[in-house]
């Protein structure tokens, strides 16, 4: 077999955004962005280890993903998926290139080497007792709050329905962290049939200014939260859950009586003249959902892992990956349901 030139870092970006301009379906345009990042960080990463797209085996890979500290392990798994179908690409279009990633270890969904990440793991479900049970609080809370209210100043009463609502939505509606921050105050509503519905589509756009402060870096490089640029595919209308209704709508009502606000979830209860936005920080979130759970005896409750309990309820359901992939929000073809779907199995396994 003749030995393949070596590739120039832009002649890998090139040959890479060439062949997915040629698939049908065609990509999304958040997608293609996704995957461009991902391969060009890759491809920084060679030069660093002396290497380059030719002389990279399985072991070199192996390292990238590992050296990845500050990322999930869905995230690590992102970068799997598409530096294998990089490498599947350039060897498409050069046949003597050899492509390192086809190898056992790189695809085990439960390999214990590079996947290994404390931030997600298979454990970041909760059962579905323990799902019964937070209904049950969440509804139990609302009641409380009914009794209590005279006794309670409007900031306590705003924050703890505007907590139980954020935690609801994650819960019964499998949101996203960034669709919570951006959903407009009208994106609950009944429909036709008086049933109240979600629909992920009512959302805040995003300055560039904005989105930097949210991503905390540049958002042409953000992998996270680049699909806020482009709605295509992830757009969805979402039934609330019969449990859910009354804490939701508490929190809009509630939310509605304040002027000035636009978001489902802003930032302050009081507008502020000094600022442009309104848009609530993602360390917040995360410490209101931490918080709720700590309060409630879910210590460790993160945004992710309600998501994830949602799409773990589907299945169990008997929802298909398509349904996980129009109901959650994920990129058709991306792994993302398949992958929740093998997770969940695996949780099952060892906690139900």
């Amino acid at each position: 077999m003749a030995e393949s030139k070596t590739l120039r870092h832009k002649e890998a970006i090139n040959l890479f955004e060439r062949w997915m301009d040629s698939q049908h379906p065609p990509f999304r345009l958040s997608s293609k962005r996704i995957y461009q990042v991902l391969w060009r960080r890759f491809l920084d990463w060679l030069p660093t280890q002396r290497l380059n797209i030719n002389t990279v085996n399985e072991t070199h890979i192996s390292n990238f993903l590992s050296s990845l500290e500050d990322t999930n392990r869905q995230q690590r798994e992102r970068y799997q998926l598409v530096i294998l179908r990089a490498y599947e690409a350039l060897q498409a279009q050069i046949p003597e290139l050899i492509n390192p990633t086809a190898s056992q270890q790189l695809q085990d969904m439960h390999a214990t080497s590079w996947r290994d990440s404390s931030s997600n793991q298979s454990k970041q479900f909760l059962t579905p007792e323990q799902c019964d049970e937070m209904v049950e609080m969440l509804e139990a809370e609302q009641k409380r709050l009914a009794l209590e209210h005279h006794s309670l100043t409007a900031a306590a009463l705003w924050k703890a329905h505007r907590n139980a609502a954020v935690v609801a939505l994650l819960l019964g509606c499998g949101l996203k962290a960034l669709e919570v921050l951006s959903l407009r105050i009208d994106a609950v509503h009944p429909n036709e049939d008086g049933e109240y519905c979600l629909d992920t589509g009512c959302f805040i756009s995003f300055s560039l200014q904005e989105q930097l402060a949210l991503n905390r870096s540049n958002p042409e490089d953000s992998t996270i939260h680049s699909y806020i640029q482009d709605y295509g595919g992830k757009h969805r209308v979402l039934a609330l859950p019969e449990w859910a209704v009354e804490i939701v709508l508490n929190w809009k009502q509630r939310l509605e009586h304040a002027v000035g606000h636009q978001l489902l979830f802003p930032s302050n209860r009081v507008p502020s003249e000094f600022r442009a936005k309104e848009t609530m920080n993602p360390a917040t979130l995360a410490r209101i959902v931490s918080g709720w759970g700590n309060e409630h005896g879910f210590a460790g409750l993160t945004a992710q892992k309600l998501r994830n309990s949602y799409g773990g309820m589907l299945l169990e359901e008997g929802a298909s990956l398509s349904d996980l992939d129009s109901r959650m929000g994920f990129v058709a073809a991306a792994a993302g349901s398949s992958r929740l779907a093998a997770e969940w199995r695996h949780f099952k396994s060892y906690n139900c």
